[in-house]
């Protein structure tokens, strides 16, 4: 009963939201863009006719000039931070003047990330997912002792294990999961955190196994993983990025698993590369055709 009320308190507010911005995008005469199709809708609309996605009127991107929802920090067209008077490691207000957050002491340059060399606008790194700065990494430490993560760790692992045991079947496959494997590796490195392989696991090759028997395997440890991560589905907040600090503190550390957004429906490689994440949403086990939006 008390998770339903959340649940309608968190939607009375996404709707209380959406609607100021319909009502402040109108007077400014503003496009109603859908997010996801592109279809231009009525002026007073709160949803797209064509696909049902949440709207809310657009602006404009500073650094590419495409259509922005006006809740939007990050741009996902040009993957630029948008939020000038908001810093985006920590979320406290900055004066567009500031060089350095005044809170954190973060650069507006970024950070380069130690494991795959990329400049990262967040406290988390938007390609290989470790934290980038002290409290992101007191926050991932805080977050790695709770009992659930410890169990979606686990099963992560074992899902790797027995992917492994299916071979991959196109040669983009093979590359693609070599290099993951390998930013995973260092990433555990530099997490101080074991690698699978060294790990006791209680996942073998039964005698005689078919591929569908071990198929079968893999579904079943993949609905278990994912009844996990439903359990710890974010549900919309005030501040993106906050919002994405948590998520990404509670993040498994494995290739295989994605966020699906509230904001557009649909799967991004982590709420790094979502332009709303404060709207909430929740890791998902990726499939072999998942389709990841940006997939760095």
């Amino acid at each position: 009963m008390e998770e339903q009320k959340e649940q309608q308190r968190y939607q009375t507010l996404q709707e209380e939201q959406l609607q100021a911005q319909t009502d402040i995008a109108a007077e400014a005469g503003l496009p109603n863009v859908c997010p996801h199709c592109k279809t231009i809708n009525e002026p007073d609309a709160l949803f797209c006719e064509e696909c049902g996605t949440a709207l809310g009127h657009s602006k404009l991107c500073p650094h590419c000039s495409q259509p922005l929802d006006l809740l939007a920090d990050f741009c996902e067209h040009c993957k630029s931070y948008v939020c000038p008077q908001r810093c985006s490691f920590c979320g406290a207000s900055i004066a567009e003047t500031d060089a350095f957050c005044p809170e954190c002491g973060a650069s507006r340059e970024g950070v380069i990330c130690p494991a795959c060399q990329t400049r990262n606008p967040f406290s988390y790194c938007r390609v290989c997912g470790i934290p980038l700065t002290e409290e992101a990494i007191h926050q991932s430490k805080l977050a790695h002792e709770e009992p659930m993560w410890k169990q979606m760790e686990e099963l992560s692992t074992e899902l790797e294990i027995l992917n492994k045991i299916i071979p991959a079947d196109t040669n983009r496959q093979i590359d693609r999961n070599q290099q993951n494997e390998e930013l995973c590796r260092r990433v555990r490195d530099l997490l101080g955190q074991e690698h699978p392989a060294n790990r006791r696991s209680d996942i073998t090759l039964r005698l005689g196994e078919t591929s569908e028997e071990i198929e079968g395997r893999i579904a079943a440890k993949r609905k278990e993983l994912q009844d996990l991560l439903d359990a710890i589905a974010v549900q919309p907040q005030e501040n993106p990025v906050l919002t994405r600090n948590f998520v990404m503190a509670r993040k498994p550390v494995s290739n295989r698993i994605g966020w699906k957004c509230n904001f557009k429906q649909v799967v991004h490689s982590s709420p790094c590369g979502c332009a709303c994440p404060q709207l909430g949403g929740k890791w998902v086990v990726l499939g072999n055709d998942t389709k990841v939006e940006d997939d760095f």
